[in-house]
């Protein structure tokens, strides 16, 4: 470039000191170079004279262009074919000898193809190789550069620019796994040589006879060359298992690899069959094939891949020539990305059914179960949870039982977003569903259901499992009558549940709990005030027909008690009704009792009210007696833990509803635990409360053939130890 002074058109001239280092100017208009490529341009060297300070000025040309003075600049590190101190001669393929001067080099020259100082490159000069030759104009040579940059990426058809570490590191793990698997696949080529009388016992008669065995024999007893697929097999489930605990990207490479290779691998047929389907190819390859693609699926519903590799994977897989026994799964990696159309509007609401119709056909959101269960595992972690009930309302998946699984969290979907008066029906009315959700469930799932719904709030996590620590949730109550109407008609769709003695203590202990939550999300106890006796008679006398109601259906009416002040009273009773009967219809000896016992809290009225109902039935209150005592001598530490938490007046309160009892079998259980008490008055500070309360409630016990003196000077006595 030519230096000097000079003015723009309208003759205006800016002078400015320049510093004294040099300046390089990078070109971005390729084409106007034609000696040198496109890594480097510099300005021609000014001279001495024009660079006297009088002449250190800045020419303004136009409003866009200045020109400066400067000196020569320091050369950058550049390709070969950019070196401006040493000619370059470009071919687009030569690898016999070097060109001209294309082997010299500069200290700044780098090898085109490894990235490397030119010193450095030990194929620089190599016949068959010849890297100083390469440039970027040759297709030849940019392939080749490729080839050294990606390694096994280049059959992803990936770009250098999308080449990332992740990506990079699931090429470099598949590229040695694929030099460990080629051994292992050659020794199944080859086969071996293998008796079938190692596998099938011969049953020939002519076995081990002297004479010369039959054909039949002789198959059996000839070494034939077999050809095993199954250290294959083991060799890649392995691998497939390192691969899961990859990045999705790392993984995404490691799996399409591997799948490639094994699906091209030639199949050998065996003379006679081999005992393990893995040792025969086919079957092998339909098992392996079918997990990557499931892992890969899950990747890509999970892994969130950019939408260029996301394409250019499904494209690799399909380029594949899949063999006929995997011909089913050619399009199994044509996983729906977050934003297709279909799936968004599903997801927020604007298409509940799933289903479009577009160019006059009928279009379905349908998906396979690994893609489901991945969508809902990926929803429930970013805590999507009505998105979450709208996507598995509407998708449709051909592994029916798999999907229906998966719908049995929606009510607790339904919890987590506030929405308790649709999750209460949803466990009954399971739209979608073969069977209501309430028929699936487990006695523990049973109670989280019910507190769930009586106390607006949710277990911490995305599990139907219970913690001490409940999460409040906003969203409306249920209406009056419904928690009732639920919990039973629950256990009239579920006949595990029906015949569980511990379902009916979680119904108990539901309506003895609060339905508010204490400041740090624990559950808080409920007492319910005693109604009057004419009350209890008569929501006794209408439960019968509730109940029959409720094993037919669950939209029962309940008369006005249910919705009065009184009405916990009324739905308790109820309670106590149903399980009355469930007492009544099992069989005897009764199972555990006495966790039912301990489940009406400090509602003691309305164990007393059970007691009294099946008194009339002599056998069924014996046995009844007899199991709580029974786990009572069993579980004496756990008894008195309990004991100890709830304090001195429900403990008197609870040994009185046995005391007061006109039958003996039923006061020796109140006897009982006063003994255990006495065997603990050192251990508990607060036996002599429980003594005076006690003997208070004695003294005023009336003189009656079944509660005479005799029996009130001997609970005095125990009183006294237990007061110590």
């Amino acid at each position: 470039m030519r230096t000097g002074e000079g003015s723009c058109e309208e003759g205006t001239s800016i002078e400015a000191a320049l510093p004294e280092e040099s300046v390089i100017v990078i070109s971005d208009d390729e084409g106007e170079i034609s000696a040198l490529g496109n890594s480097v341009l510099l300005i021609e060297e000014a001279s001495e004279q024009s660079a006297t300070p009088e002449k250190r000025k800045l020419e303004v040309l136009d409003d866009e262009l200045a020109i400066t003075f400067s000196k020569k600049a320091h050369v950058m590190p550049h390709a070969r074919y950019d070196c401006t101190s040493h000619p370059f001669v470009r071919a687009e393929e030569e690898i016999s000898l070097p060109l001209e001067q294309n082997a010299d080099f500069c200290p700044e020259c780098y090898c085109y193809i490894c990235d490397k100082h030119a010193s450095e490159c030990s194929s620089w000069t190599l016949p068959s190789a010849c890297h100083c030759n390469a440039h970027n104009k040759s297709k030849y040579w940019k392939e080749h550069r490729d080839l050294a940059l990606a390694g096994v990426l280049t059959m992803f058809q990936l770009d250098l620019t999308e080449i990332d570490a992740e990506l990079k590191e699931g090429g470099n793990k598949l590229q040695h796994f694929l030099s460990e698997l080629s051994q292992v696949q050659q020794t199944y080529r080859e086969g071996m040589l293998m008796i079938r009388d190692n596998i099938i016992k011969c049953v020939c008669s002519c076995h081990g006879s002297k004479k010369t065995r039959c054909n039949s024999c002789n198959l059996v007893h000839t070494p034939m060359l077999v050809h095993s697929y199954l250290p294959v097999y083991k060799l890649v489930t392995e691998y497939l298992n390192r691969a899961e605990k990859e990045h999705p990207k790392t993984a995404g490479v490691m799996l399409l690899g591997v799948a490639r290779e094994i699906i091209l691998e030639k199949i050998i047929e065996n003379p006679y069959p081999l005992p393990d389907g893995t040792n025969n190819v086919k079957e092998a390859t339909n098992h392996l094939v079918s997990r990557i693609v499931s892992i890969l699926q899950r990747f890509m519903v999970l892994g969130d891949y950019p939408s260029n590799l996301y394409e250019k994977f499904i494209m690799f897989f399909q380029a594949i020539p899949l063999p006929s026994h995997c011909i089913f799964l050619l399009n199994s990696l044509n996983v729906l990305r977050w934003d297709n159309c279909l799936l968004s509007s599903v997801l927020s609401g604007q298409n509940l059914s799933g289903t479009r119709t577009r160019k006059g056909k009928r279009e379905y959101l349908s998906e396979s179960l690994p893609v489901v269960q991945s969508r809902v595992q990926r929803l429930e972690m970013d805590s999507c949870y009505r998105q979450l009930v709208r996507y598995l309302l509407a998708v449709k998946c051909g592994d029916q039982n798999g999907l229906q699984y998966l719908k049995q969290k929606i009510p607790f979907y339904m919890c987590k977003y506030g929405d308790f008066p649709a999750a209460a029906n949803f466990l009954i009315h399971s739209k979608g569903m073969q069977y209501p959700v309430a028929r699936y469930l487990l006695p523990s799932q049973y109670e989280i259901y019910l507190t769930m719904l009586l106390t607006k709030s949710c277990p911490p996590g995305n599990e139907l499992i219970a913690d001490e620590t409940w999460i409040p949730c906003e969203g409306p109550s249920l209406k009056t009558g419904v928690l009732l109407r639920t919990a039973i008609r629950m256990m009239h769709c579920n006949n595990m549940m029906i015949h569980e003695p511990k379902c009916w203590s979680v119904l108990v202990r539901i309506w003895s709990t609060s339905d508010t939550l204490s400041k740090d999300g624990k559950l808080v106890p409920r007492v319910i005030p005693e109604p009057d006796k004419p009350f209890q008679m008569m929501v006794q006398d209408m439960s019968c027909s509730i109940l029959d109601e409720l094993q037919r259906q669950w939209n029962v009416h309940l008369p006005p008690p249910f919705h009065q002040c009184s009405k916990l009273s009324a739905e308790l009773i109820v309670l106590i009704q149903a399980i009355t009967r469930f007492m009544m219809s099992s069989p005897l000896p009764l199972q555990p009792m006495l966790e039912l016992v301990f489940a009406f809290g400090f509602n003691l009225w309305a164990l007393d009210l059970l007691i009294q109902n099946i008194t009339s039935l002599k056998d069924l209150l014996s046995a009844f007696m007899t199991s709580i005592d029974k786990e009572l001598r069993a579980n004496e530490q756990q008894v008195l833990n309990t004991l100890d938490f709830r304090g001195a007046t429900y403990t008197s309160q609870l040994i009185s509803v046995f005391l007061l009892h006109e039958y003996d079998n039923v006061r020796f259980f109140g006897l009982h635990m006063i003994n255990i008490l006495i065997k603990n008055t050192t251990r508990y500070g607060w036996t002599p409360i429980v003594a005076n309360n006690l003997r208070s409630t004695v003294i005023h016990m009336n003189n009656t053939p079944t509660f005479n003196n005799s029996l009130k000077q001997q609970l005095l006595s125990k009183l006294d130890r237990l007061t110590g």
